[in-house]
C-alpha cells in the first residue's frame, strides 16, 4: 500500500475519534451542544476570515465573534433570535468596515467595498446561520436523536467516500472543481448515506421510505457542501482552510458537509414530523 496514502491516516483517525467523543458528550444537554457548535463555528469562521483577508478581502478581524452571538441567540430565543442576531451582526460588521473606509484606511473603490460587504454577509450565512439550524433541531422534541442521526450520517458519507476514494479511487468525478474526488468514492458515500438513512428510519420509528429520503437528502447536501468549499478554496488559492486538525486541515474543512446538511435535516424534521 502506498505509504503516502497511509501516512496521515493515523493522525486523521485520532483527531476524528476525539472530535466524535466531544460531540457525543455534548449531546448530554442542548446547551453543551450549542457551546460545542459555537466553538466549532467560531474556529471555522476564524479560518475563513483569515484566508479572505490574505486574498485581499479586508473583512473585519472580529467577524468570528458573530458565530458565538448567533449560536447562543438561536439557543435562547429560537428562530427569532437566529435571524435577528444575524441581521444585527451583519449590520455591525458592515458598519465597522464602512467606518474604516470613510476614515481612509485601505481605501477601495465603491465596487470593491460592496463586494466586501457582500463577503461579510456571505460568511455569516455560510457558517453560523447554517450550523444554527442544528441548534434549532436539538431543541425540538426528540432533538438529541435527530442531531445524532444528522452527524452520524454525514460522517459515514464523508468517511466512506474518503477511505474508498483515497485507496481505491481511479475515475475522477469533477476534476475541474475537486481533483481528488472520484466516482468510486462517491459510490461509497452513497452506501454511507443509505446506511445512515436506514438507521434514522429505524431509530425514529419511521418508514423505510423516510430513511431513504433522509439518507439521499443528506448525501446531496453533503456533496454540495464539500464541492462548494472546494470551489471557495480554489478561488482563494488555498489547499486547506486551516491546519489545527492533523489529517483534516481546519474546522472549516470538517464542517463543509455539515453546514448545508444541518439546514436540510431541520427542514426534514418540519416536513416529516
Amino acid at each position: 500500500m502506498d505509504s503516502s496514502k497511509t501516512r496521515t491516516l493515523g493522525p486523521r483517525l485520532i483527531v476524528g475519534f476525539s472530535l466524535g467523543g466531544i460531540f457525543l458528550l455534548s449531546l448530554l444537554h442542548p446547551l453543551a451542544f450549542t457551546t460545542w457548535a459555537a466553538f466549532a463555528a467560531f474556529m471555522a469562521l476564524r479560518e475563513l476570515t483569515a484566508v479572505l483577508r490574505a486574498a485581499g478581502w479586508l473583512v473585519p478581524k472580529i467577524t468570528p465573534l458573530a458565530a458565538v452571538a448567533i449560536l447562543y441567540s438561536t439557543y435562547l430565543y429560537g428562530t427569532a433570535g437566529q435571524w435577528l442576531s444575524l441581521l444585527i451582526c451583519v449590520g455591525v460588521l458592515v458598519t465597522i468596515r464602512g467606518v474604516e473606509l470613510l476614515a481612509g484606511k485601505n481605501f477601495l473603490s465603491v465596487k470593491q467595498a460592496l463586494r466586501e460587504f457582500g463577503a461579510i454577509a456571505f460568511q455569516l450565512v455560510y457558517v453560523p446561520l447554517l450550523i444554527s439550524f442544528a441548534v434549532l433541531l436539538i431543541n425540538k422534541p426528540n432533538g438529541v436523536l435527530w442531531v445524532f442521526l444528522l452527524v452520524i450520517t454525514v460522517v459515514m458519507i464523508d468517511s466512506f467516500g474518503y477511505l474508498v476514494g483515497r485507496f481505491f479511487g481511479r475515475t475522477k468525478l469533477i476534476p475541474a472543481i475537486s481533483p481528488k474526488k472520484t466516482w468510486e468514492g462517491f459510490l461509497a458515500s452513497v452506501a454511507g448515506a443509505l446506511a445512515g438513512g436506514f438507521l434514522a428510519g429505524y431509530l425514529l420509528g419511521s418508514s423505510v421510505w423516510f430513511g431513504l429520503l433522509f439518507g439521499i437528502s443528506l448525501l446531496v447536501s453533503s456533496v454540495l457542501g464539500d464541492l462548494s468549499e472546494s470551489l471557495i478554496k480554489r478561488d482563494l488559492n488555498v489547499k486547506d482552510m486551516g491546519d489545527v486538525l492533523p489529517g483534516h486541515g481546519g474546522f472549516m474543512d470538517r464542517l463543509d458537509s455539515m453546514l448545508p446538511s444541518s439546514f436540510v435535516a431541520y427542514l426534514l424534521s418540519l416536513v416529516i414530523f
